[in-house]
């Protein structure tokens, strides 16, 4: 006789943040939610290693409601099928988080990337055509800074004047 088959669905939704710190160096972090669909309880995990001790504790209690259930069912061979799925999980558990965090690592880099050409094309946009020999943009650009000098001896001048009436 065929035994009713037990269900166990998860939802998992990972979410990725990509930020700078002070010093501009890229970061990425990755925040997960995982529901089990037939009780509905659900967590918020960073570490994946939350969302795997989720499943556990549900599939777990599934396998221990089937082994009290009116049949007689050999309690040793569920338990060996059901960890030799956890098995082949943890086994491979490693090599999915390092592609996910390559990903992440090409995915940031590709980030800074666009942001460096946006950053060059927003230079580009405001940089002052040049050319050697043009007439007149040296002797102007010699002027302005000379006024700016001007200026600077001027605030200079005020902010002693301040000093000294204090």
């Amino acid at each position: 006789m065929t035994k009713p088959h037990n269900i166990a669905s998860f939802l998992l939704r990972f979410t990725q943040e990509l930020w700078q710190d002070t010093q501009g160096e890229p970061h990425v972090r990755w925040r997960g939610h995982i529901r089990h669909v037939q009780g509905n309880g659900e967590e918020r995990f960073t570490d994946f290693a939350d969302a795997v001790s989720f499943m556990q504790r549900y599939l777990t209690q599934l396998t221990i409601d089937t082994l009290s259930g009116p049949e007689e069912l050999s309690q040793e061979k569920i338990f060996e099928e059901s960890f030799k799925m956890w098995e082949q999980f943890a086994s491979s558990y490693a090599k999915m988080m390092s592609q996910a965090m390559e990903q992440s690592v090409r995915q940031s880099e590709a980030f800074r990337e666009q942001m460096d050409e946006a950053g060059k094309r927003v230079m580009d946009a405001w940089r002052l055509p040049f050319h050697a020999g043009e007439p007149g943009l040296a002797e102007t650009l010699q002027q302005l800074q000379a006024q700016v000098e001007a200026l600077s001896q001027k605030v200079e001048a005020l902010e002693q004047q301040l000093r000294s009436k204090e």
